[in-house]
This record gives C-alpha cells, structure tokens and sequence, in this order.
C-alpha cells in the first residue's frame, strides 16, 4: 500500500527561479534567462518534474541557446515543448536519432525562409541531456518546457529522490520535505508498506523473444516493534563444561537484551543437574544487576546440562502471566545423550499462546566485535522455530563496545530486524538475491528474459515464522519499466540497439537512439543557416551572418562557440592563394575536412580541374589546426566553401 501525508493523490514541490534571475544581465552573447520553474509530482513510484525555462534575446541578431539538462539518478526525459513569446507551447514529437539529426541539419541549413526558433533534446550521457534552441529571435523570447520521470528509492519508510538543481535557483516547496544539497536538494515522501514487505513484480515485452522483468521488495521500516513490559526468563548452563568464563559470557548478554526492554519484569534460572530459580521473583529490569552480584554463589559451575528441565520450569514460570512472554535457553550443546529435540519441546508445552523461545550458543570466540548470526542447520533450532524463535550463536565482547553498540548488535534477539532465507521463485527466470533483507531496506532487481511468469512466489523466514507472498503483476511498474530500461544504465547494456529503441518508444523517452525535435510546420531552411558540422556527433553548430553561438550550462553560465569554419577558411587562404598563383587561375570549389580533435584525419575537394583539386587537397593535408579544435571532442566535418 502506498501512502502520503500530503494526499492521497500527489505530492507537489515547486521550485521557483523567476526571483534569483529577475536582475540577470545579459551575458556577452546577449541572451538573459528570465524564468527557470521546476515542479516535482510525485506519481506512483516515480517523482515527475516539469521544467519550464525563459530565454530572451537583448541582440539584433539571432541566437543559439544551449543547456546540459543534468539528470537525477535513472531518470529519463519523457516530453519537449517550445514556444516563441506568449504563444502557446507546440509538443514535439519522438523521434529516432537518425531523423533529428538529419531533419535538425536540414532546417539548421542555408536557405531563403525567415528564421523561425526549433528545438531538440539529445542524449549526451547517463547523467545529462543536451537541449538546444536555434534561432532565438532578436529582442524577443522563446519558452521551452520538459519533463523528467525520475525513479525513487526506498529508505525506512520514505520515498526519496535527489533533484539536482542549478546554482541560484531558489526552490519553493509545498507539501513535501526537502533538504538542500550541494548541488540541488533531497526530497522525501512517506511510505506506509504492507506488513513484512511490499513486494512488486513487473514485465514488459520488447519484441516476440525478449520481456523486461523487474522485482521490487520494500521491507517495512520495523519489522515488528519491541514487546511492551513482556515476562522474560534467561535459562543460564551453569555446568561445569561452560566453566565461569561461560557462565559470565552468557550473564553479560543480559544487559543488552533488556536495554531495549526497560520494562520487562525479568527471572533468571539456573541449569545444571536440576533447574532452579535464580531470584525467586520476576524482578523489573534496574534490579537484575544488583540481584546477579547478590546471587553470585548460587552461578558457579556444576555437574549436569539439563537443558529440558530449564525449558519446563521456565514454562511453569509464564504459565498465566499477562503479555508477551519470552524464554532464552542458553546452551553450550554439550548435552547427554538421552536429551531430544521432543523431551524439549514438551517441557515447554505449557508456554502461553504466543511466547518466543529462543537458543543461544555463547562458547564461541569471546573478543572483538559483539555479533549475533542465526544457525538453521544447528541441532537445537526445531525448539527454536517450533515458538517462532532462533537459534543464535552469539560471539565477541560486549566490554570492547563502545556505549550502546553492543545492545544494537544484539537488537534481534529482542525483535526481529531482517528477513532471513530470502529466496524468489519466478518459474524459469532466475532471480539471485541476498539471503538477508534488513527491515528499512529495498531489494530491487530487473533483467531481460524469454518467458518471464506473471506470478512469482517470494518466501523468506521474519525470526522462525515463515514468510510468503505470490504476487501477481503489477500494471503501474509494468507500464513504467520500459522508462526504468532506458534510465538505467545496467539494464540498458543488456539491450542492443532496436530493444532500447522499443523501449525508449514505449515510455516516450530520449535514449541514446532516440530524440526529441521541436520545429513548427512551416520551418524550413533560413537566410542564418549554419556551416556543415557536427559538434562531438551531437549536431551543434554556429548560425551564420555573424551571430556566435553560445552555450549555456546548468549553472547559467554562457561561453561562445568556435567558428571553426572561419579558422579553416583563414588557415587555407595562404595554401588557396599558392594555388592560384601556381596554376594562374582562380583557387575555388568546396573543400571537406573531417577531423579528430586538433588533427586532420580526413580531406574532400570538388574545385573546377584535376590540377587545383589536387592542389587545394595539399593544402588541406598541410594544415596544423590550433588547440582550440581539440574542444569539441569526437569526430568532426567541416565544410569550407572557397
């Protein structure tokens, strides 16, 4: 089940960025981002944000804007809208990356048309995006708009989910809990789980021989609380093969186990030959140490490890009492060999309804850390399980903790804390999980597979009570997890290029293979078209009639672009002018040059004769490019008109 404190509904967070950039300036490109709103939703599983940004142009010219939309963890851009003024904003399509990039190289062409603003949203990498406007018409403005479907994670009764943010931006929140990070903020929601655990199971089909599959287990924040003021006899083996070490090491686990029980009314027995009361009385818990130094003569060692006649007087001792009741036998599992798990459990026959029994081993190592580690395969964990209990094996020492550490190691022993023999059964598909799920903590896993089942069965033990649940698909997860397959960076390795096409056109998601493009019905190509290339096979590019480009980071910062064109054209006058002077005609045509960062890698000429293309192709060769051309990184084509 999932719920809200702030509604039934949704959750919403606004975040507000009209204020911090009301007074911005323009920046040496001319272009002043007026307003950058989020709005975080949160939806069912996921948290949405619109994004809404303002950009004016104070230039007579034409401008470029370009962002890095950083992305939270997983998260995938599902929309783009944009609109020039206050016109209304126009959604853009889906579309492959192939026809984008052709579509966007074509509008951003030369041509006769009246500039008009486009837009498109890329993939850039598993953390960001690239958004672009071309043609932001001067002393106007352009509004564009997106939309994120960020994943969250699960953590001890909370959804939350980290939104990066830019610096400056001032958010406003309503109805959510948020805490600001370095770089954006953190925003949580509560979430009310099923007891034990929520537990959601999901697949998607790619094609006819391909399904995503996704698990996710929630485990409730706590498990099951501590029992109020419950009746607690401790069952010490005071026989001589414990020894006083022994003894004291099981004595020294009491303290822990009470401090989460300030409230217990408490009896200790004593075990060697025969079974015998240690106090008389069930004493409250600020007693037990000064009643186990007044006793201190009756805890020496002796002959005889009758376990079962511990268990029956512990039993006759919590016959009738009010409220929860717990027994711990300690053991060191030297017992005679008449002693069976059934003369055991019929000593404890006259327990109440719903006592705990547990079995302690404490003969193991004696130093370093306190830990507690549950044995199903020991001899004496049927007594154990038979009344929803353990058998533990305690080690280390509680004298080496620092305060209050050594009572968490042993929390368990009071309540359960984890989910233990965690298996999944999923028909065919294989699902590995830890054997342990932590109360707080989540388990979610996804895959690709053939015929993934539409019921799974997860079974795992909460102390010695079994735990079970099948669980049937679940449309929500099932509707988001072609999203999640494009968000999530393992899930997508698995998938080859036509399965993360599939899916990304399934969820309307921006992935490497596919893109957004804005571009109203009458754009076409413009009198401000721009130079043939591509920046680190992204598609950036410079618009022409003097307008620099620029780029603008998520920070707001602005830098302009390279006009790589015009450092060719200026590098290849001198080797155009030799040409012409050689061969005493005009040192004309197209010449294409593709590169690799500050390196020539590739040369094309078309110029009037065989003579002035094979020397223009000299000149293009014994080009040395500045640094600056190793800035776009990736391969890149230049087309230098002479």
């Amino acid at each position: 089940m999932r719920s809200a404190l702030c509604g039934a509904l949704s959750c919403l967070l606004v975040a507000c960025g009209a204020d911090p950039y009301a007074d911005r300036r323009p920046d040496e490109q001319g272009l002043t981002e007026l307003r950058h709103d989020v709005r975080v939703r949160f939806e069912d599983g996921q948290v949405r944000l619109t994004v809404t940004r303002q950009v004016r142009n104070d230039t007579d010219a034409e401008q470029r804007f370009v962002t890095e939309v950083p992305l939270p963890e997983g998260a995938i851009a599902t929309s783009l809208r944009l609109g020039q003024g206050d016109a209304p904003l126009v959604q853009a399509p889906l579309s492959t990356i192939e026809r984008v990039t052709a579509e966007w190289e074509r509008l951003t062409g030369e041509g006769e048309a009246e500039p008009t603003p486009i837009g498109r949203l890329l993939w850039s990498w598993d953390g960001a995006l690239q958004l672009e406007v071309f043609a932001v018409p001067p002393r106007e403005s352009v509004t564009v708009a997106y939309d994120l479907l960020a994943p969250t994670r699960y953590e001890a009764g909370l959804m939350l989910v980290e939104v990066p943010a830019p610096e400056g931006l001032a958010p406003r929140f309503e109805g959510a809990t948020a805490e600001p990070l370095d770089h954006g903020f953190l925003v949580r929601r509560q979430h009310l789980t099923q007891p034990v655990a929520d537990v959601r199971w999901a697949t998607a089909p790619l094609d006819l021989q391909r399904v995503l599959w996704r698990l996710e287990v929630d485990a409730a924040p706590v498990l099951e609380p501590a029992p109020v003021a419950p009746h607690v006899v401790f069952v010490i083996d005071a026989s001589h093969s414990e020894g006083p070490s022994g003894i004291a090491a099981q004595l020294e686990v009491l303290p822990q186990v009470l401090a989460h029980t300030p409230d217990a009314r408490v009896e200790v027995v004593v075990v060697r030959r025969r079974a015998e009361r240690l106090f008389g009385a069930f004493v409250p818990v600020h007693e037990v140490p000064a009643r186990l130094a007044a006793e201190a003569e009756h805890l020496v060692p002796g002959n005889g490890s009758h376990l079962d006649e511990g268990a029956r007087l512990a039993a006759q001792l919590l016959t009738g009492v009010q409220g929860p009741a717990r027994v711990l036998l300690f053991t060191d599992e030297r017992l005679r060999t008449s002693f069976t798990n059934a003369a055991a459990l019929e000593a404890l026959r006259g327990l109440p309804a719903g006592a705990v029994v547990h079995v302690v081993e404490r003969t193991g190592r004696l130093r370093g850390t306190l830990r507690e580690e549950r044995d199903d395969l020991a001899p004496l964990a049927p007594v154990a399980e038979a009344w929803g209990g353990v058998f533990f094996r305690v080690e280390g020492s509680a004298a080496e903790a620092a305060p209050g550490e050594a009572a968490r190691a042993l929390l368990e022993l009071v309540r359960p804390t984890r989910v233990d023999d965690l298996q999944v059964d999923a028909a065919d598909v294989e699902v590995s999980v830890q054997p342990s799920l932590a109360e707080g903590s989540s388990l979610w896993l996804h895959g690709v597979a053939e015929h993934p089942p539409e019921l799974i069965t997860i079974t795992g033990k909460v102390w010695g009570r079994p735990f079970r649940r099948v669980v049937a698909l679940d449309d929500g997860l099932s509707r988001r997890l072609p999203g999640l397959a494009v968000g999530a960076s393992d899930l997508r390795s698995q998938l080859d290029d036509d399965e993360v096409r599939s899916a990304a056109f399934l969820a309307q998601a921006v992935s490497p293979v596919t893109a957004y493009l804005a571009a109203p019905p009458h754009a076409a190509p413009s009198r401000i078209g721009t130079s043939e290339f591509t920046l680190g096979g992204v598609g950036a590019s410079s618009c022409g009639c003097g307008g620099a480009g620029l780029t603008l980071g998520g920070t707001g910062r602005v830098q302009a672009l390279v006009d790589f064109r015009a450092l060719l054209g200026e590098g290849l006058a001198p080797g155009q002018a030799a040409c012409a002077a050689q061969l005493g005609a005009t040192a004309s045509g197209r010449v294409v040059i593709e590169t690799t960062g500050d390196e020539v890698v590739d040369v094309e000429v078309s110029a009037s004769g065989e003579a002035m293309t094979a020397c223009l192709t000299e000149a293009a060769w014994a080009l040395r490019l500045p640094q600056v051309f190793g800035t776009p990184g990736g391969t890149n084509r230049f087309v230098v008109e002479l």
